[in-house]
Parts: C-alpha cells; structure tokens; sequence
C-alpha cells in the first residue's frame, strides 16, 4: 500500500464513529513509523485502518498477555482503561508482536461481518416485491461468511414493530426515519435461489476464520459482537451456497448460467471500498452484465446520497440504491447508518 495514503487513512479515521479506542490509536499508528510500516504491508484495496486493527484484536482476543489489553472494552469490559492513554501500549505491542501482526496483515482480508445489514437487503427486496416477475435470484456480491444471505431466518424490528421470524435467536433492530410511511418488510418476493460470491469465503464452520470475523468488530460494539456469534451458529448449522473468486471474472458466467429471462437481485454493501481503484469499472461491468440473461435489480450500499435525496439532511449515512432493469443510473430509497442502525426513507 502507498505509505502517505496509509498514514492520511490513520490521520483521519472518520469510520470509526463507534470507537474512541480506534480514534486515539490511529493517532499513534501515524506518527509511529514501525506501526505504520506493518499497516502497509496489506493487500492492494484493502482498508487500512480495519486490517491493521483486526490484526491487533486478533492477538490480544486470543489471549496475548501485554498492558494493551487493558485498554480493550472486549476484552476488559466496564474495566477498560481510557483510550488516550493507550498509544504507548500500542507502541510496546506492535514492536513485540511485529512479526505476528506483519503475517495476519500480509494474509487476511477485511471481510463483513455486520449482520445488522441485512436489514439493507430486507428493505431492498420488500421495495420491489411488486416488480418481479417471480422468484428472485439473490447474489451478494462481498459475502464472507454468506450472514446477509440468511436475511429470512432472522427477526426485525423497526420503531417496534416485528417483522420476519419473532422466535429467531437473530433479532436485528433499527429505528425508522423519514415522512414516508415505513416499510413492510414482511412483503417480499418468492426467492429461487440465493448465492454468495467472495475472495476468500469465510467458513462458518472454521474457528480460526470465526476468530478473524470477531476481531474485526470494533472492541466497543458488544451487541454487534453477540449478533455475529449468534448468526455465525446459524450459518454453521445450514451453510448458505458460496463460490470462492472474483466477482469481476465469475459473475457474469453465474448470472448467465440462471434460468434465461428470471429475474436476478445482485448486492452489495460495503464492498466497493475494498475493490483496487483500478478494477472499480470491472467491477461495476460484471454487475451489469448479470443483467444480459434475465432482468436485474442492482442494490448497494456504499456511497453518500446524492445532494437532491433529501431536501433537509438530518442525519449523515451512506445510500440505500436500487437501479431498475433498464435504467440508466440507481434511485435512493433510504440514507442509512453505515451499520443499518438506523433507516432514513426518501421521499418516492
């Protein structure tokens, strides 16, 4: 990774607006240049400030006996020390387990685990239930471990109301903003088939790839951390359908082997921002291509709104977009909390 556009990326961690551990330390990693040359060593696309913090999280999880995990609400709880004071342990940690830290970063990726979002994939499917012209096709794009994929096993609540499955031991809860009158997440399509497409698919079964999904969780957001074992339990017991590659070079050939003129949903959330720059147009094409055997809905949730989404901004999140078969650009239906705890619907 380019060492400038690393350090920019620890000088202003905007993304961690739920970790004020994770805001400090990112102070330390770019004004020390033996921690920000192993926050380097990562993959091309990959985000930084996530890898270099999972690999971290990963040890100290595991048990490493060293001061920093003091400073850990994971880890220490209600006990944990105050997070400006924990650069200099960061410091002694980095130095001691540099070469633990250098493999995980070199080798592992930043991979989803925020089982919140498949609220994101409800909503879209609930938008165009009366669009479809039968059983749907559902590909994520950036699965990991396929959790987005098990939407209809869990429960939903918006503003207090149920939706989904009330007895799931997954209950994904958000609050409901917005003029407009809230989404029925109960009317949905009939599903054909759903299918996940990663890099590196994570193996719901494995303990060491469970391990690197928990560390990627901010220490801070303990409910998250339940939400992803309790889901994870799940996925272990009934693994949803996932095909190890690049989207770029086996989605097109997916999409094409479907049934011709059946409707298909491809999405992705937060996915974007780990694709190289220069494999983005790919990217997008091989989306686009999806829809060459059949109609294609196209769901994302990865940049800010467009300016005219919302005449008053209230809140500030990336877009819930949805582009039609035949359209030539993606509509916003909702402004969303980067990890769905909240939902702003735009005015239709």
């Amino acid at each position: 990774m380019d060492r400038e556009q690393v350090r920019a990326a620890f000088e202003d961690p905007k993304e961690f607006t739920t970790s004020p551990l994770y805001r400090c330390l990112s102070r330390t990693v770019a004004a020390t240049g033996q921690l920000l040359d192993l926050a380097c060593q990562g993959r091309p696309g990959q985000y930084p400030t996530f890898l270099f913090f999972g690999a971290v999280h990963l040890l100290l999880l595991a048990g490493t006996d060293h001061p920093l995990a003091r400073f850990y609400p994971s880890i220490a709880g209600e006990r944990a020390l105050p997070p400006e004071d924990a650069g200099p342990a960061l410091v002694s940690f980095g130095r001691e387990r540099a070469a633990e830290l250098a493999e995980t970063i070199r080798t592992r990726l930043v991979q989803t685990n925020q089982v919140q979002r498949a609220i994101g994939l409800r909503l879209g499917l609930s938008t165009i239930a009366d669009e479809v012209p039968g059983p749907v096709h559902v590909i994520e794009a950036g699965t990991s471990a396929g959790l987005n994929l098990r939407f209809g096993r869990y429960g939903y609540q918006l503003n207090g109301r149920q939706f989904g499955d009330p007895v799931s031991p997954v209950q994904l809860i958000a609050e409901c903003h917005g003029p407009g009158p809230q989404p029925e997440l109960d009317h949905q399509p009939a599903i054909a088939s759903v299918l996940g497409i990663d890099l590196h698919p994570v193996n719901a079964r494995d303990p060491g790839e469970r391990a690197w999904l928990q560390a990627l969780v901010w220490p801070e957001n303990h409910r998250q951390r339940a939400l992803l074992t309790t889901a994870l339990e799940l996925a272990a017991a009934d693994p949803p359908p996932i095909l190890a590659g690049d989207v770029i070079d086996v989605l097109p050939g997916i999409a094409a082997a479907l049934p011709g003129g059946q409707p298909r949903v491809v999405f992705h959330f937060a996915t974007r921002l780990h694709v190289p720059p220069g494999r983005l147009a790919a990217f997008d094409a091989a989306i686009e291509r999806a829809g060459d055997t059949g109609p294609l809905w196209w769901l994302s949730i990865e940049d800010a709104p467009d300016q005219e989404s919302r005449p008053r901004a209230a809140r500030r999140g990336p877009a819930l977009r949805l582009r039609r078969p035949g359209a030539a650009a993606a509509e916003t239906i909702a402004i969303v909390d980067g990890h769905l705890a909240w939902i702003e619907m735009c005015p239709r």
